[in-house]
């Protein structure tokens, strides 16, 4: 919050700016860096390690959109979780999923390092909770957790050094699929 105060005031002054200058259409520019910065782009809040996935205010605000992202570095097997900002708007959940997967070349492949699922996809009860730390060395017995070679392991384990993009699934009455970029110690 301390980084996002004095970028709003940043792009504040350059909406006044570029809103009060010639031209048409300048008011424009700056009152959708505004309205960019106001939308609310997710219902979650994801953490890794402890630390919260974050979205750049400046390129937000700017393009609309920016990624989510840990700057942290996490370790191999991270601890998840996973927040809901205002439950009412998901409704009923039906089922919580995972995927992640390495960068591979300039961009991330098609192909997830690791699939977690609920073992009993038709059971709600038995989703990721939110609110609760996950440690994905130790998901337990509830969980399905499949490699890219689409066989169960036990475990996740990242390769260290190595940059991901975790998608997370909360599919409900209202769903809703963020991604979170981040990179292994």
């Amino acid at each position: 919050m301390k980084r996002i105060v004095p970028s709003l005031a940043v792009l504040t002054g350059l909406a006044f700016v570029v809103g009060c200058g010639p031209g048409s259409g300048e008011a424009g520019m700056g009152i959708s860096v505004m309205s960019n910065l106001m939308r609310k782009d997710t219902n979650l809040r994801i953490f890794l390690d402890s630390h919260q996935g974050k979205q750049s205010a400046l390129k937000k605000g700017v393009t609309g959109y920016s990624a989510f992202k840990v700057k942290e570095e996490t370790t191999c097997s991270p601890m998840f979780k996973y927040e809901i900002i205002e439950a009412k708007k998901f409704g009923f959940i039906k089922h919580v999923t995972m995927s992640v997967y390495p960068k591979f070349e300039a961009d991330f492949s098609d192909i997830a390092d690791y699939n977690i699922t609920p073992r009993d996809m038709n059971n709600p009860d038995a989703n990721m909770k939110p609110g609760v730390e996950y440690d994905l060395s130790n998901l337990g017995k509830d969980f399905r957790i499949m490699d890219r070679h689409d066989k169960e392991v036990e475990k996740v384990e990242f390769k260290p050094g190595l940059d991901y993009m975790l998608v997370f699934t909360v599919a409900g009455d209202k769903s809703e699929t963020t991604q979170i970029f981040f990179k292994t110690k």
